[in-house]
């Protein structure tokens, strides 16, 4: 059945002087699970390399953010723990970059998940490992296998794809294969799951914590669409917001119900604050905290060359972080680290000196590339640079312009095989999402 509003409102009521957020879980059936596929997964690939053909392997996207986990984590649980296939999550960062997320370990925590670096079988766990050692993949939260796991790995099948991102059109044949506009991929998550199991309530509670995070806290109007709210109503009777399952549904009909619920609403806004809690982290920690990574052809350029790009997302202004230099020296230092040849920094943050609607500050957005030519010295960097400024600066989604307070054209510290330029971003609400296909247009057109 579904709950009146006023029956929400009551449980508001109630809930009103609990501490804020879940309560965290000591240990936990997930953390259990966790811990035991990423030991079993090791020692069979130690003991017989072929043995980790017989494993499924969940992985997120490489920047690791709470979706990307929490996704993988769940998929992952309903194929070992439901369907009875051997699966193990992979988490694509190295185990020290676990801790630049706050946010991520905030809702670890609040799932019984308490060592994340021990209990998650993390990139570091495999270093030196080559060629992988899998074959079978469900991705969540992107759709298209990195070249890492595929290389000198012919057998390569994806048997699962689960996402929200623009749809690269491969792997037809899996699955499922869900790949739709929503404000978060938990959300596709939580509705493929088997509605006939029951569902831990920590993992309940993880895979709401990614919803909230990424849509805001699913506020009317914000970035969640009706599947993140059928999701979260699916979902916040079942976890840790309860102390009983006595709730066994909400009706999703009402956006604003499901966002004002006191209980949503302080872990809402305790995962925001975690988000935000950079301050601690200097320019290289920021570029490398929210990444991700492309490969594109350039068919237009003679002998069509096919280059690596990176996309970081970083939630602080430029000036505040990237001054004197920074900005410039580490970006650089990073495209030499991963061998980008195409690098932008995206940044989101809130203008306190200018506040909106929400009393927090207005939502500004700004951009900063650089390209280099890297190992390879035929890339005419000119051309790439005035096709990628052009269509940039033609775009009237993201709706780019000079930025005129963080201008690189006279910077000491960019070389001379190196182009950059900033701008500011016109249209806060263009994320990463909407960066990354135009920049794949603008890379791979051959017009």
């Amino acid at each position: 059945m579904s709950v009146k509003p006023s029956a929400l409102r009551r449980l508001s009521t109630l809930l009103a002087g609990k501490p804020p957020g879940p309560p965290v879980l000591e240990s936990s059936s997930l953390a259990n699970f966790l811990s035991t596929s990423k030991e079993k997964y090791l020692a069979d690939i130690r003991a017989t390399p072929s043995k980790g053909a017989e494993w499924t392997v969940v992985m997120g996207n490489e920047a690791g953010d709470l979706d990307s986990v929490a996704s993988s984590i769940a998929y992952a649980w309903v194929q070992s723990e439901i369907q009875k296939k051997p699966c193990v999550p992979l988490i694509q960062i190295g185990q020290d970059d676990l801790n630049l997320r706050a946010e991520n370990l905030y809702a670890l925590k609040l799932a019984g998940i308490s060592d994340p670096q021990k209990q998650l079988l993390s990139i570091t766990d495999l270093d030196g490992v080559k060629p992988f050692p899998s074959t079978t993949f469900a991705l969540v939260d992107h759709n298209r296998l990195g070249n890492t796991f595929s290389k000198d790995n012919p057998n390569t099948s994806i048997v699962a794809v689960i996402d929200h991102h623009a749809d690269e059109q491969l792997y037809a044949d899996c699955d499922p294969r869900k790949v739709a506009p929503a404000g978060s991929c938990a959300s596709h998550v939580a509705t493929l799951y088997p509605k006939e199991a029951e569902m831990p309530r920590e993992l309940a509670t993880l895979l709401l914590s990614a919803i909230l995070i990424d849509t805001g806290g699913l506020v009317p109007g914000g970035k969640a669409l009706q599947v993140d709210h059928e999701a979260a109503s699916y979902l916040i009777p079942r976890s840790t917001l309860f102390s009983s399952s006595t709730l066994t549904s909400i009706s999703p009909t009402n956006p604003e119900m499901l966002s004002s619920i006191a209980e949503v609403k302080r872990l809402s806004d305790a995962l925001a604050e975690q988000k935000f809690n950079v301050s601690h982290l200097g320019a290289w920690d920021l570029l490398r905290r929210d990444y991700k990574e492309y490969t594109h052809t350039l068919n237009w350029h003679p002998g069509a060359p096919t280059i690596k790009a990176g996309l970081a997302t970083v939630p602080v202004k430029l000036r505040s972080w990237g001054s004197d230099g920074k900005l410039e020296r580490e970006s650089q230092r990073w495209m030499e680290q991963r061998g980008l040849s195409v690098f932008g920094v995206l940044t989101s943050f809130r203008d306190t000196k200018k506040f909106g609607e929400s009393g927090k500050g207005k939502h500004r957005r700004e951009q900063a590339w650089f390209i280099r030519d890297g190992s390879d010295s035929t890339l005419q960097l000119d051309d790439i640079a005035s096709r990628l400024w052009k269509g940039l600066e033609a775009d009237e989604e993201i709706k780019v312009t000079k930025h005129e307070k963080m201008n690189l054209a006279k910077s000491k510290d960019i070389p001379p095989s190196v182009r950059a330029k900033t701008y500011k971003q016109g249209n806060a609400n263009a994320t990463r999402k909407a960066t990354a296909p135009l920049l794949k247009n603008i890379l791979e057109s051959s017009e």
